[in-house]
């Protein structure tokens, strides 16, 4: 038992050697596409360009509603600043009031209000 419990403990290290993971466990550079999927019937997608601009692209019944902005990323606190991001989706009030155009880059995944609300999140579906 001393023997497997050694041998799932030297993996783990192992493993975590192979990752190139920054503090905010971050494997992968923020330019990339990423997808909000709160609303199952719509495809909501936010794609972070190089040169700190993005694009919004959102798609519900056959209307496209389309948006641009800028974007600037602080390593250090892993909080990302998306000027002009805009709230494609249908919320309720609450929601809307608590929506915020700033979060966090971590897990690979931009996260709103501290990962609390994930109907604003934004999941990695594709790498530029």
């Amino acid at each position: 038992m001393k023997r497997l419990f050694l041998f799932f403990c030297v993996s783990l290290l192992l493993n975590s050697c192979f990752w190139d993971k920054d503090h905010c466990n971050n494997t992968l550079q923020i330019v990339g596409t990423y997808e909000n999927n709160y609303d199952k019937e719509a495809k909501n997608l936010l794609v972070i360009k190089e040169k700190g601009t993005f694009e919004q692209i959102f798609i519900k019944n056959g209307v496209t509603k389309k948006n641009t902005g800028t974007w600037k990323l602080s390593k250090e606190s892993c909080y990302v600043k998306l000027n002009n991001l805009k709230l494609m989706h249908e919320l309720g009030k609450y929601e809307k009031e608590v929506f915020s155009q700033s979060g966090k880059y971590r897990w690979n995944k931009i996260m709103f209000n501290e990962d609390l609300r994930k109907e604003f999140d934004f999941y990695r579906v594709e790498i530029q």
